[in-house]
């Protein structure tokens, strides 16, 4: 079971914002930003970036990594409490 971090380049156009959410509708996830997702899964993380890869297609470049802690963040509201929860403490 991990968090994952994935950021984007750029913004989408509605499809390819279409084809994201619907691969991440397959998952627990919160929005970090509008560019930024946490998911959470218990996939290896090659896994997610062939799932990734489909989603955006060739146009978009993007970056993932394991959120590990510590880790700390100001502002982000309801994403803490997300991260927060008890049912991601494992």
């Amino acid at each position: 079971m991990g968090i994952y971090c994935l950021t984007f380049d750029r913004p989408l156009g509605r499809m390819d914002r279409h084809r994201l959410e619907t691969m991440l509708d397959r998952f627990e996830t919160t929005r970090l930003f509008s560019t930024a997702w946490l998911i959470e899964s218990t996939n290896p993380i090659e896994f997610l970036r062939s799932r990734l890869t489909r989603a955006f297609g060739s146009k978009t470049d993007f970056f993932i990594t394991r959120l590990s802690e510590p880790w700390c963040a100001d502002g982000i509201g309801p994403v803490s409490q997300w991260l927060n929860d008890p049912q991601r403490h494992w």
